[in-house]
């Protein structure tokens, strides 16, 4: 009865050495697997490795490159500076010495802000002839652009005042009208630059009844025993392509009444943004506030009228040049 027996002994071993050869088989797959995974693991912590230093170089790289960008800039930032520095020192030095109001005036004060370093507001005061010229000017663009304009019109100013006699305030102004439009080829039709000016100018002798107002889309203010009147300029501009070469600008003779102080401005005032509704400053503002100020010295109104306007402003940025002349004749 053994025999049998050893005989299911030996089927029962060789079907455990099948299961054992399988398993080995198969711990041999899992085995090259786990290898392939680690030599793959290892290419790619190579990979990785390699990688991770290219990046390093690139931001190296980048990094350099920004740095050498920005010592540019700066370089390009501080020549640029320099020369607006520079030609602000120019500009303002062919504005007029204001000084001439001290002895043809009872009080005065002139502001002038440019909304960058240089502007395109210009004013001009001096003697003409038996009396006295106070004109305050916007010219298209601001900051450099601006300023330019300035120069031409300054010297085209000064041309027409040798050439006109004095007096003869609309005259003066029509002839610098025709030196800009043809300083800037705008005096016939072509493609090209359509650049002008706004302008009030005011002219008046000492002890005179009334004197001479021209303006080109410019008011004059006038505050008079509480209240502002407003002497009306003509609705067109100088210089501008499209402006007769012969255009004529009208004079408005202004009864001089004592105690009445005189503000010629720009409109980078009034259309100044501010306020809770971001609305602009706005001409009834402005004359509230020289009612308000009316009382106060020159120099005062000045401060005040800058501080009002800086009020207003609160964060908002400056829109434009700001320029205002305050006189009493």
């Amino acid at each position: 009865m053994s025999e049998p027996d050893d005989i299911q002994s030996d089927d029962d071993l060789a079907k455990q050495v099948k299961t054992m050869s399988r398993e080995i088989k198969l711990l041999n797959k899992k085995l090259m697997r786990s290898e392939a995974n680690r030599d793959r693991a290892e290419k790619m912590k190579d990979e990785t490795d390699a990688l991770y230093e290219n990046v390093l170089h690139q931001v190296e790289e980048q990094k350099q490159a920004i740095e050498d960008a920005q010592a540019r800039l700066n370089e390009a930032f501080e020549v640029i500076s320099s020369s607006i520095t520079y030609a602000a020192r120019i500009q303002r030095s062919v504005l007029p010495d204001v000084s001439i109001l001290d002895a043809v005036t009872q009080d005065h004060f002139v502001l002038w802000e440019p909304r960058d370093r240089v502007g395109g507001d210009m004013y001009w005061v001096g003697a003409w002839g038996e009396g006295c010229l106070v004109i305050l000017a916007d010219c298209t663009g601001h900051g450099v652009p601006g300023a330019f304009m300035t120069l031409i019109v300054i010297g085209a100013l000064e041309r027409a005042l040798k050439e006109v006699p004095p007096g003869k305030l609309g005259d003066l102004i029509a002839r610098v009208h025709q030196f800009v439009q043809v300083s800037l080829g705008q005096h016939y039709e072509r493609d090209g630059s359509d650049d002008g000016l706004e302008l009030g100018a005011v002219y008046f002798e000492l002890g005179a009844p009334q004197f001479t107002f021209v303006g080109a889309r410019f008011d004059l203010f006038q505050v008079i025993d509480g209240e502002v009147r407003n002497a009306k300029g003509a609705k067109t501009g100088l210089g501008y392509r499209g402006i007769p070469y012969a255009q004529t600008f009208e004079e408005v003779l202004v009864s001089h009444e004592t105690g009445a102080r005189l503000y010629l401005k720009t409109d980078g005032f009034t259309d100044q943004v501010g306020g809770e509704n971001r609305r602009m400053f706005g001409n009834k503002r402005f004359k509230a506030l020289l009612l308000e100020i009316q009382d106060c010295p020159m120099a005062e109104q000045k401060q005040r009228l800058e501080k009002a306007l800086l009020d207003y402003q609160g964060a908002e940025g400056r829109r434009d040049d700001v320029s205002i002349i305050g006189f009493q004749i």
